[in-house]
C-alpha cells in the first residue's frame, strides 16, 4: 500500500513538472506548482503515517486545504491580470508594453 500511494504521490509531482517546464501559460504554470507543493506534502503525509507519526497528519491536511484556497486567490489574481494586460502567455509579457 505505501508503494501505490508513493507512486500516485510521485506521478502528481511528475505531472506538476512536467506544467512548470512546459511554459504555455501563467494558469497551466500555476496550478502545475500547485500540483508540486501538494504532492510535496502528499508525500510527507504518507511517510508520516508509514512510520507512526500520525499526531501531525492533520496539520498536513490542513496544509493542503491552506494551499487549495490560496489557488483559488491565484486563479482570482491572474484573471484581473488577464482582463488589464491582455496577455496569456509569459513569453509575449516582456514584448508587451503595460
Amino acid at each position: 500500500m505505501f508503494e501505490t500511494q508513493m507512486i500516485f504521490a510521485f506521478g502528481l509531482f511528475a505531472l506538476g513538472l512536467y506544467g512548470v517546464s512546459s511554459r504555455r501559460d501563467f494558469l497551466r504554470i500555476f496550478f502545475s506548482m500547485e500540483m508540486l507543493l501538494n504532492s510535496i506534502i502528499l508525500m510527507l503525509a504518507i511517510t508520516a503515517h508509514y512510520l507512526g507519526m500520525t499526531q501531525n497528519i492533520v496539520l498536513a491536511y490542513m496544509i493542503i486545504i491552506i494551499a487549495t484556497l490560496e489557488a483559488a486567490a491565484g486563479l482570482l489574481i491572474f484573471a484581473a491580470a488577464n482582463k488589464i494586460t491582455k496577455v496569456v502567455s509569459p513569453d509575449e509579457l516582456n514584448s508587451e508594453k503595460v
